[in-house]
């Protein structure tokens, strides 16, 4: 019995990395599942995973003590909220709820009011909501942390393989023009590329975490020497090496590259396209080095490298400032946005509103004079958003967060960097980076196809790396041994006599 439980264990990881693919694959292709029948499909696929996950939680890799704070930190903010307290202690002592409490009181009437308890929360119902939505991309942290490194490297080939797809299908979208059937029923972006998305900045936001990614593969396949070119000869090796499966793959990565980067140009999105500028200079920061440190192209693959991003960089220059003058008015919007947002914090801190009441809050706080009649549904700025419905927890969560996240930098930065995983994590360090930058002005850690991707970028930038071996020199060399005596030869007794002796 126990000769089977190995292969039980390797059937169970499979079944997790199957669940996972599907999940991924499943993700973006229903508005990303920004609706809420693709949501439901999504948050059961969850509980599929965290089965999973918790039969073989002690045959696999452990998450570190602080990832499992963070984890039910994440969890538990939202079903703390929902607590029941007694309505005098509600209305009084937590910020914000005078004003509900004085409503309700003239609504329903002081009897009932103080008969009823009431969680924290403003709108439980919304709470349980946000909570649920917290699963797909917990759960797929959670499996990613426990599958190995080749395994991932699996799931990162579909991953940049549904980038690429929503890159192509967004191009297409751009050619085909406002009425094409590619729009996929999308009236909100017809001149812009979107993909399966609803919003375009959705997509650039995918596309900025795949772009490091698709970067760091390519730089090590083209960085990675074969035998060949070790051996005696010149260029003629090298065209040779260039011309194998190797050569073939680092083509294929780099027309996936091209494809992505046209990708988020042609979102139209200016934060997109900004940090898409960003994720080349960090690129080219942390794998120049990468490049030259090979002995087969040394300074010539640091230069051609340095080359490329520039003019890439020149070249997205422009697009940048073209498109930044055409939406002047959304970005003051967003700064108004902003303003009620920050007052609206100060009134509820340090409790917060409410996990999911950010759209029925913020009325009360938005400026008379911003768009009559536009209905507010999210800060633009997930870190402010999430400020306001979770108050001081959430505000120390992000900071942990945070700082575990720079900490895994120097660890993966340390890590032994000799095969293709090594540069998948520093790329997947790098689109988080991406992402929690453009979430400063948007909400794409909202959207359910991106929290999950990007809870799978994090699993795998949080797996832990080879360390690296460190050779020390004995100062003491050991001692030889002296030489043992031969042993004398033994002869048998039936040799001893002399036939010849008479």
């Amino acid at each position: 019995m126990s000769s089977k439980h190995p292969s039980l264990g390797l059937e169970e990881k499979h079944n997790l990395w199957v669940v996972l693919a599907a999940v991924l694959l499943f993700a973006p292709l229903f508005r990303a599942g920004n609706r809420p029948l693709p949501l439901m499909v999504l948050e059961l696929a969850a509980l599929v995973l965290f089965a999973l996950w918790w039969t073989q939680r002690k045959k696999q890799r452990q998450i570190s003590i602080a990832e499992t704070a963070m984890v039910g930190g994440i969890l538990s903010i939202p079903l703390l909220q929902l607590i029941p307290l007694s309505p005098e202690f509600w209305a009084e002592a937590i910020p914000g709820r005078a004003f509900y409490a004085q409503g309700l009181r003239q609504a329903l009437g002081e009897q009932f009011f103080s008969e009823h308890w009431r969680p924290l929360a403003l709108i439980p119902s919304y709470g349980e909501a946000a909570w649920l939505a917290l699963l797909p991309p917990v759960a797929v942290f959670l499996a990613a942390r426990s599958l190995s490194a080749h395994q991932l490297q699996k799931l990162i080939y579909l991953f940049l393989g549904i980038a690429t797809f929503q890159a192509v299908l967004g191009l297409i979208q751009y050619g085909a023009g406002p009425k094409s059937v590619f729009l996929l029923g999308n009236e909100h972006y017809s001149h812009s590329a979107a993909g399966t998305y609803i919003n375009r900045n959705h997509l650039a936001g995918l596309l900025e975490m795949a772009l490091p990614v698709v970067l760091a593969l390519l730089i090590a396949a083209i960085g990675q020497p074969s035998r060949l070119s070790y051996s005696r000869g010149g260029w003629r090796q090298r065209f040779l090496t260039w011309s194998n499966r190797r050569g073939n793959r680092s083509m294929l990565y780099a027309a996936m590259a091209l494809v992505i980067l046209l990708g988020i140009v042609f979102t139209r999105s200016r934060a997109g396209i900004m940090l898409a500028m960003v994720g080349l200079f960090l690129s080219f920061l942390a794998f120049a080095g990468k490049v030259g440190s090979r002995k087969t192209y040394g300074t010539v693959g640091v230069l051609t490298f340095a080359g490329a991003m520039l003019a890439l960089e020149i070249g997205l220059a422009p697009v940048l400032s073209r498109f930044a003058a055409m939406n002047e008015s959304l970005q003051d919007g967003r700064w108004a946005i902003f303003s009620g947002t920050l007052q609206a914090i100060g009134e509820f801190f340090p409790f917060g509103s409410g996990s999911g009441s950010y759209a029925e809050v913020f009325p009360r706080f938005q400026a008379d004079d911003f768009l009559i009649g536009a209905f507010i549904h999210r800060a633009h700025n997930d870190y402010l958003e999430w400020l306001l419905v979770g108050g001081l927890p959430v505000a120390i969560l992000i900071i942990v967060g945070l700082l575990l996240y720079f900490r895994q930098w120097f660890k993966v930065w340390r890590g032994k960097q000799d095969s293709s995983f090594s540069f998948i994590q520093i790329g997947a360090g790098i689109g988080l980076f991406l992402l929690l930058l453009h979430t400063l002005v948007d909400f794409n850690l909202h959207i359910p196809a991106n929290a999950i991707f990007f809870a799978f970028l994090l699993g795998i930038f949080f797996h832990p790396p080879k360390e690296r071996r460190r050779r020390r020199q004995k100062d003491q060399v050991s001692p030889v041994a002296e030489p043992k005596p031969a042993r004398p030869r033994e002869i048998p007794p039936e040799n001893r006599i002399n036939p010849f002796k008479f």
